[in-house]
C-alpha cells in the first residue's frame, strides 16, 4: 500500500504541471543563444520530446522567425501563449510571448496591423512593472511600436514610442539606438536640426561604445541629405564612404543600399561609366541572394536609366517594365510611381503617344497632394501638360504648365529653406569630426543637412517588417527568346561563370500533339514555380523549352543541377499525366567562348536538340534523361556557320565536347551510332 501511494504521488508530481495553475519552473527565453545558430537550435529542439513548457514553443517559435518559416512559428508561438495562460505564466515572459508574436507579423507576414496588436497586448502585460528586466523589455517594445508606427505612417505616434524608448533606456547602447530612430522620424518629417541632434548623440555613444558599425548608416543619411538639398558632389562622397564603412563591418543589405545610393546621383548627373553599371549589377546579384524584391525593384530600375544613358531603349524599357511588375507585386506604390513616370517620360520623348498616355493613367500621384514628394508631382504636371498638347488640348496644357512651374519653384524653394535652417542652427555634427575620422570627414559632416524621406522609406521596409518574397523566376522571366538571350549577354560583362540549363518534357511533340500548346505550356510553368534558387539570374519559356541562365562556378555546377533535378521531379508529380524529364546543362563562356553574342545563343540551341536526339537513341526507354554537355576545347564549333549540327558531331567524335548522361559517357556510343 505504501509503495502503490508513493507510485501514484510519482506520477501526480509528473504530470501535475499540465493541470496546475502554478509553473513548476520561471519559464526562459534564450534569444541571443538562438540567433548564433537557429538551424542548429531547432533541429535540436525538434528532436526531443516536446516538454510542458512555454518557453520550448516560444524558443522554437523564435528560431522559425529567424528561419523565415512563417506558419510554424505563428503556430508555436499560438501554442506558448495558450500554454502560458493555463501555467500562469509570470507577466514579463508573457509580454515576450507577444512580442515574438507582433515580429512574426511584421517581419513574415508584412501585416503591420496585427503586429501593432500584438505590441499592444505586450505592453498590457509590461506596463505595470518597474525592475530592470521589465525596463529593458519596455525599451525594446517601444522601439518596436515605434518602427511599426513608422510603417504606417503614423510620424506623430511613431515619435511618441521612440520618445519612450529613449525614457527606457538604461544602457548606452539602447539609448544610442532611441536616438538613431528619433533622427530618422525627424528626418521624414522634415525636421533637420532636431534629426541631427539625434545623430549627434548617435555618434558621440557610439564612439563611447566603440561602435564604429554605427558610422555608416549615419553617413548614409548625410548623402541622402546632400542629395536633397542638390549637392551631388558631397552626396557621392557620403554615400562612398557609407559603402566602404558596410563593406568592412559585413552589412549587405546596408552595403546593397548604398550602391543604389551611389547609382543613383551618378545617374541623376548622367554618368554612363562602366563603373556606375558594375555597382548596379552587383547590388542586383546581393538582392537576389537575399530576396530582396524592393531592391531588385529599384536595381532594374536604375539599370533601365543606365540603358536609356546608353541610348539602348530596347533593354531600358525591359528594365522598367520588369521593375514596374515588382513594384506592383510588392505593393511599393512610391517606387511604382517613379518607375512609371520615368518610363511614361521616355516613351514621350520616343513619340510613343498611346503608350505613354496608358502608363500616365495608372499613375497614383495627385499634384495637389502635399504628402507627396515635390519631385514627382512637379514631373507629373510636365507629363500632363505634354500629352494635353499631343492631344491639343490646350487648356489642359496650360493648366498643366503654370502647375509645373509652380512646383518646381516650391521644389527649389523647399531646398533653399533647408539649407538656410540648417545655416542658422550652426552645425551639430562638427564637435564629431576627429572622432574616428577614416569615417567622419569634416568636410561633409560640417555642411550636411536634408529629409530622409526615400532613406526612411526603404530602411523602414528593411527594418521592422520584410516585405513579401519572390522567386527568381517571377523576377527574371523574360517573354521572349530575344530578351532572354541579350540579359544574358549582359551579364556576361560581369565576368560570372554562366551556364546554361534546358528542361522540357520527354516526348514533349507527343505530349503537347495529345494534351494541346496550352496544357504544355502550363505544364513548363508549373515546372518552373517556387524554382528558388539565387544562382538562376534569367528564365524564359521558348520553343517549348523552359530554359535558365545559371550563374555558377563549373566545380559547383553538380550540385546545383541535382538541386534544380530534385524539385523538378518533385514539381513533375502534380502534374496529369505524370511526365518523365529530359535536362541539358552545359557551359555558356566555354562553349561560345568570350564576348558571345545574343545570335551565339540562337545556334547554340542546335547543341541542345542534337544532344537530345542523341541521347534518345541511345537510351529509347522511358525514364527521365539527364545530359551535361562538358567542353574539353575552348570554343569547339563556329556558331554561325551553316552547318553548325556537322561541326557538332565532329566536335563529339574528336572529344573536343563530351556529352554525359548522369555519370555515363556516350561518346563512344555515338561514335558507333553514327558509323
Amino acid at each position: 500500500m505504501h509503495a502503490a501511494f508513493i507510485l501514484l504521488l510519482l506520477l501526480f508530481l509528473s504530470y501535475g504541471p499540465a493541470f496546475s495553475a502554478t509553473p513548476s519552473a520561471t519559464p526562459e527565453f534564450r534569444p541571443s543563444l538562438i540567433r548564433q545558430a537557429p538551424e542548429q537550435f531547432l533541429e535540436q529542439a525538434m528532436q526531443q520530446p516536446a516538454p510542458n513548457s512555454s518557453s520550448y514553443w516560444l524558443e522554437l517559435a523564435y528560431a522559425q522567425l529567424l528561419l523565415n518559416q512563417r506558419e510554424s512559428a505563428l503556430v508555436n508561438i499560438e501554442q506558448a501563449i495558450a500554454l502560458a495562460v493555463l501555467l500562469d505564466d509570470q507577466p514579463l515572459f508573457q509580454a515576450q510571448l507577444y512580442h515574438t508574436k507582433a515580429e512574426i507579423y511584421g517581419r513574415l507576414y508584412r501585416n503591420t496591423e496585427l503586429g501593432i496588436e500584438a505590441l499592444q497586448q505586450a505592453l498590457q502585460w509590461l506596463e505595470p512593472l518597474q525592475d530592470e528586466r521589465a525596463r529593458k523589455e519596455k525599451n525594446e517594445l517601444y522601439e518596436s511600436l515605434a518602427q511599426a508606427h513608422l510603417q504606417n505612417s503614423d510620424y506623430a505616434q511613431a515619435i511618441f514610442y521612440a520618445e519612450k524608448s529613449l525614457a527606457e533606456a538604461m544602457l548606452p547602447q539602447q539609448e544610442m539606438n532611441a536616438h538613431f530612430l528619433l533622427g530618422r522620424l525627424h528626418l521624414q518629417m522634415n525636421r533637420i536640426n532636431q534629426a541631427f541632434s539625434h545623430f549627434q548623440s548617435t555618434l558621440t555613444l557610439a564612439t563611447q561604445l566603440e561602435a564604429y558599425h554605427a558610422y555608416p548608416l549615419v553617413q548614409l543619411r548625410y548623402g541622402i541629405g546632400y542629395q536633397k538639398m542638390g549637392l551631388p558632389e558631397q552626396a557621392l562622397q557620403a554615400f562612398l564612404q557609407a559603402k566602404e564603412g558596410f563593406s568592412n563591418y559585413q552589412r549587405e543589405r546596408a552595403y546593397i543600399n548604398s550602391l543604389l545610393r551611389v547609382a543613383s546621383v551618378q545617374l541623376d548627373q548622367n554618368w554612363q561609366d562602366e563603373q556606375t553599371y558594375a555597382y548596379l549589377q552587383e547590388a542586383l546579384q546581393l538582392s537576389h541572394q537575399h530576396g530582396d524584391a524592393y531592391s531588385i525593384a529599384e536595381s532594374k530600375f536604375y539599370l533601365g536609366q543606365w540603358y536609356q544613358l546608353q541610348q539602348q531603349q530596347a533593354l531600358a524599357y525591359d528594365y522598367f517594365e520588369q521593375a514596374v511588375s515588382i513594384a506592383t507585386q510588392i505593393n511599393s506604390h512610391s517606387l511604382l510611381n517613379q518607375v512609371q513616370l520615368i518610363l511614361a517620360e521616355s516613351l514621350l520623348q520616343q513619340q510613343e503617344f498611346e503608350r505613354a498616355k496608358s502608363l500616365f493613367q495608372q499613375l497614383t500621384i495627385e499634384p495637389e497632394d502635399h504628402s507627396q514628394a515635390l519631385f514627382l508631382r512637379y514631373r507629373y504636371a510636365e507629363l500632363a501638360a505634354e500629352l494635353a498638347a499631343w492631344q491639343q488640348d490646350w487648356q489642359q496644357a496650360f493648366h498643366y504648365s503654370q502647375l509645373a512651374r509652380a512646383l518646381r519653384f516650391d521644389d527649389l524653394r523647399e531646398q533653399y529653406q533647408l539649407k538656410l535652417d540648417y545655416l542658422h542652427q550652426g552645425t551639430p555634427a562638427a564637435a564629431m569630426v576627429d572622432s574616428h575620422p577614416a569615417f567622419l570627414p569634416s568636410y561633409w559632416l560640417i555642411t550636411v543637412t536634408a529629409t530622409l524621406l526615400l532613406l526612411v522609406v526603404v530602411l523602414g521596409r528593411f527594418g521592422w517588417q520584410h516585405r513579401q518574397r519572390l522567386t527568381p523566376n517571377q523576377l527574371i522571366f523574360s517573354r521572349q527568346w530575344i530578351q532572354f538571350s541579350e540579359k544574358l549577354v549582359a551579364e556576361q560583362r560581369q565576368k560570372l561563370p554562366l551556364q546554361l540549363m534546358a528542361v522540357t518534357l520527354r516526348g514533349c511533340q507527343q505530349y503537347k500533339q495529345r494534351h494541346g500548346e496550352v496544357q504544355l505550356r502550363q505544364a513548363l510553368i508549373s515546372l518552373l514555380q517556387s524554382l528558388n534558387f539565387p544562382e538562376i539570374i534569367q528564365v524564359t519559356i521558348h520553343s517549348d523549352v523552359l530554359w535558365l541562365g545559371l550563374n555558377c562556378p563549373d566545380d559547383q555546377l553538380p550540385a546545383l543541377e541535382q538541386k534544380v533535378l530534385l524539385h523538378l521531379g518533385q514539381q513533375r508529380k502534380a502534374l496529369k499525366p505524370i511526365p518523365q524529364l529530359q535536362t541539358l546543362v552545359l557551359p555558356l563562356q566555354a562553349m561560345l567562348g568570350e564576348p558571345f553574342k545574343a545570335q551565339h545563343l540562337q545556334a547554340l540551341r542546335e547543341a541542345v536538340w542534337l544532344s537530345w536526339y542523341l541521347a534518345e537513341q541511345l537510351n529509347p526507354s522511358d525514364d527521365n534523361l539527364y545530359l551535361q554537355l562538358k567542353v574539353l576545347e575552348q570554343r569547339p564549333c563556329e556558331w554561325m556557320a551553316e552547318n553548325i549540327r556537322q561541326d557538332l558531331l565532329n566536335a563529339l567524335q574528336l572529344g573536343s565536347i563530351e556529352l554525359w548522361q548522369q555519370q555515363r559517357l556516350l561518346n563512344p556510343s555515338i561514335k558507333e551510332l553514327i558509323e
